[in-house]
């Protein structure tokens, strides 16, 4: 069996199959294993560890953690905590934590009246995730539910199954919140790596997808990897090469010919019955040598994966100061929310539907204030994740504007830290041309594809693909982006149960 691409949902493929007694080799096109959640070093100073598109863990699932023993082989986390901090511009900010009591208590404090509502609206997606996630009935597992089984788990209540599948973020915060900071500081969370506005149906699913996760036994929390969050990868790896699969790195694949072989750059011919693609769906069918069904060519020309976001990862002097930080705040140990309100939010959207950069939101992460191995000592790390950048610009190209782009969001950012840019050291800028090149994600989407309810669930890639003998198990299958690996691990199983079939039949 061949895996094609060592990210880390095909590592954890090669793990699993090779634990259940297959021969399994990973073929990697870079020197580097992980796909885009990797480690690299950028700067001059190779103290500074990076992890150039995937910032944090929130969503591996405790199956793969526990039965691949990833703590054995390395992983070890770092719960982010406050989870958000979002200054605003009348000089206060807002600090919520993994403790829904606690938050009452800030939002109350805040805005009185919205304590409840605020109560309300995070209760409702944790109710969802309590719908969805909860065992026996784990629908990440195994084959995607379509939407009457997923309305039958919500216990068929009509609000948790709008916010599923039709409301955007905006409709849910403005009827629980009515203060305009909440608001702000509330509806990037439907729109992370989602080329939509806050007001677009959908992007509710976007915040209840990354609400859905269980790190280390606490719901809806994230956090940094020891390390970097390249750290999984290799864990991941180890795991895989333990059990005995074998993985060649620089070894690019060229052509797949299911059923049959696979075929390098270099014209080496390995045959195999079975391969596994981690790669996006329209880099696998560019690799495909014969014609596929026309079902899955137009299913793979009409997905949606042009990436919107932008990418800054910063090696920095010291840690900016935001100047909206009260004595008892924690600002560089949160994930930290810069944005204006819904409607400029939206504004900013829908000048990128147009071809113009507008990187108005963003989230930045410190991950050195959890974890300094990432950084030389006194030294910091700072990375940015934000939107809108479109693949396509209208005026000129990336390379005559990556820089002037970077500064409009690093200007947003010096709105609330106006000393950020005496910090900056050194910076990488990534725009979705340079995430496709770097990581060979087509069209820069780093997960693969939208994550919104017309492209989830069974929407989405299945495992089992309409040629014999060819897998998928990237992010673009069930359950969606994210570093996640239960996507390789239902793949390995369909993998199982369709090889142990053909060996029983006579």
């Amino acid at each position: 069996m061949i895996v094609v691409g060592a990210g880390h949902n095909g590592l954890t493929a090669a793990a699993y199959l090779a634990r259940a007694g297959r021969s399994v080799l990973v073929l990697e096109a870079r020197d580097r294993l992980g796909g885009a959640c990797t480690l690299e070093h950028p700067f001059d100073d190779p103290g500074f560890v990076v992890s150039p598109c995937a910032y944090l863990v929130g969503l591996l699932h405790h199956r793969v953690i526990d039965e691949l023993d990833l703590r054995r082989h390395g992983y070890r986390v770092h719960l982010v905590d406050p989870h958000l901090w979002c200054p605003f511009d009348d000089g206060t900010a807002l600090s919520l934590w993994d403790d829904s009591e606690r938050n009452h208590q800030v939002v109350a404090a805040m805005s009185p009246g919205d304590a409840d509502g605020y109560s309300r609206y995070e209760h409702l997606f944790g109710r969802i995730r309590q719908a969805l996630r909860s065992e026996p009935h784990d629908t990440w597992v195994g084959d995607a539910p379509g939407r009457p089984a997923l309305e039958e788990l919500l216990g068929r209540d009509p609000e948790l199954i709008e916010v599923m599948f039709e409301e955007s973020i905006a409709s849910v915060i403005e009827r629980h919140v009515g203060d305009e900071r909440l608001r702000t500081a509330l509806h990037g969370q439907g729109l992370i790596g989602t080329w939509a506005g806050p007001r677009d149906a959908g992007t509710a699913a976007i915040h209840a997808m990354h609400s859905m996760g269980t790190i280390e036994g606490r719901p809806g929390a994230w956090g940094y990897v020891q390390g970097g969050m390249g750290q999984v990868s290799l864990a991941l790896a180890r795991a895989a090469e333990e059990a005995g699969a074998v993985i060649r790195r620089n070894a690019r694949v060229a052509e797949i010919v299911p059923g049959d072989e696979v075929i390098l750059d270099d014209g080496t011919r390995i045959p195999t019955r079975t391969v596994i693609s981690n790669a996006d769906p329209r880099t696998t069918l560019r690799l495909l040598s014969d014609a596929a069904p026309a079902a899955f060519v137009e299913k793979v020309n009409g997905w949606r994966m042009e990436g919107p976001v932008l990418k800054i990862n910063c090696a920095l002097s010291r840690l900016p100061t935001f100047t909206a930080a009260g004595p008892d705040d924690a600002p560089h140990r949160a994930m930290v929310t810069i944005a204006r309100s819904l409607d400029e939010t939206q504004a900013a959207y829908e000048r990128s539907r147009v071809g113009e950069p507008a990187p108005r939101w963003a989230e930045l992460y410190f991950h050195s204030a959890y974890d300094p191995s990432v950084a030389p000592d006194g030294r910091h790390v700072m990375s940015v994740f934000a939107e809108y950048a479109p693949y396509t610009p209208a005026s000129g190209s990336w390379d005559q504007r990556r820089d002037a782009v970077a500064d409009e969001a690093f200007a947003e950012i010096a709105r609330f830290a106006p000393d950020v840019l005496d910090c900056v050291v050194a910076r990488q800028v990534l725009a979705p041309p340079d995430i496709e090149a770097a990581v060979g994600l087509s069209g820069g989407h780093i997960f693969q594809g939208e994550c919104l309810p017309d492209q989830m669930w069974d929407r989405r890639f299945a495992p089992r693909t309409p040629m014999p003998g060819l897998y998928m198990c990237g992010a673009s299958t069930h359950p969606g982006g994210s570093v996640i690996a239960i996507n390789g691990r239902n793949c390995a199983m369909t993998v199982l149960a369709d090889t142990a079939e053909a060996t029983a039949a006579p």
